[in-house]
């Protein structure tokens, strides 16, 4: 896997990643556009829906706007495709959740394992098929700002990794009855991978005027670690050890949609592997890679009849906080091999 050095401002760091995923960026772009032709969404229409969310992004977050500008610049991209790929899952919302019969979001699986002197975080990162493409690794060096290692995967912003302080992060999609316009929830993650330490994670996480939300699992160096739930305007933080994309706590979960079979399959799978598995990497891997879940797996396949919309695995991602550390393994967990980056190696 590539590993990419992204130094200076917030475009000059965008437009170096850019142009390192340009390929995949551009493939991402078209399944996009796609989606919305297919949703009956024309170019004009999904402009004018993208517009108060641009607005929103560029009150709050404007490095992270310039950010996506230079990411959109370096890949040879319109910039409204590339904020589009940073805000579809609110588009997806307003298409998908105000259908008849809304269909909830079933992406990603986040697990936390704990030893003495050791944690580990690990996530797959569970996406449309139509997004499938080889990810990059990014060091992401902000001028000011803390180191952060992420794999970035399509067009999108960097959603899950670690940074300097050892604080690691995964995001999984929690679709909710509340959402609006506002800041997307990429944006959001984005920021949150800036965190200092628990109190300000939590803090980025739950900024108001944030468009939708999503569940984080936070590990941290010593141990610590717990989910951040999150709609537009709820959210709490929740003890656990193991997460996917439904609420575990009630109150969230009054406004969120009900769990799917899928999610409360990975979920319960995971818990299950966790609670017996060591704090190694060869364990986590092994819960990643894992098909014996009694209904949707941990290593989900695309169904060929699904097409681009069919779910499938970009990656899978181990942090460990303590030493800055992070394996990512390409596409399926149970195919590829993982390979290791840290922070000032």
């Amino acid at each position: 896997m590539e590993l990419v050095v992204a130094k200076g401002t917030p475009y000059q760091r965008g437009a170096t990643i850019g142009r390192a995923m340009a390929a995949s960026a551009a493939r991402s772009v078209a399944f996009n556009r796609r989606y919305a032709e297919m949703h009956g969404l024309d170019r004009q229409t999904l402009d004018a829906i993208l517009a108060p969310y641009l607005d929103s992004s560029r009150a709050a977050l404007p490095h992270l706007v310039e950010q996506i500008h230079g990411m959109a610049d370096g890949a040879g991209l319109p910039f409204l495709d590339v904020f589009f790929a940073n805000a579809f899952e609110e588009i997806y919302g307003i298409i998908e959740l105000n259908a008849a019969s809304p269909i909830a979001l079933e992406r990603c699986t986040d697990v936390v394992l704990r030893a003495p002197g050791r944690t580990l975080l690990g996530h797959t990162e569970q996406w449309y098929a139509g997004d499938e493409g080889t990810p990059i690794v990014v060091l992401d060096l902000p001028d000011g700002g803390p180191a952060l290692l992420a794999p970035v995967v399509a067009a999108s912003l960097a959603l899950t990794g670690i940074n300097e302080h050892g604080a690691a992060f995964g995001a999984m999609s929690l679709s909710a009855t509340d959402e609006r316009v506002g800041v997307p929830r990429s944006l959001i993650a984005r920021d949150v991978l800036d965190s200092r330490d628990p109190d300000d994670a939590i803090a980025r996480a739950t900024r108001a005027g944030r468009a939708g939300g999503y569940s984080y699992l936070a590990a941290f160096p010593g141990g610590r670690a717990f989910a951040i739930e999150t709609t537009a305007a709820s959210e709490a933080v929740v003890e656990c050890d193991a997460h996917t994309n439904h609420a575990l706590d009630p109150a969230v979960g009054a406004v969120t949609c009900a769990a799917s079979p899928g999610s409360r399959s990975r979920l319960d799978r995971a818990r299950v592997l966790a609670a017996s598995a060591d704090a190694t990497l060869e364990a986590m891997g092994a819960i990643l890679a894992d098909h014996g879940a009694d209904g949707q797996d941990i290593c989900v396949h695309p169904e060929p009849a699904e097409g681009d919309e069919g779910s499938t695995i970009l990656f899978a991602m181990i942090c460990e906080p303590e030493t800055r550390s992070m394996w990512v393994a390409p596409g399926h967990p149970c195919t590829t091999s993982f390979e290791a980056f840290a922070i000032g190696s």
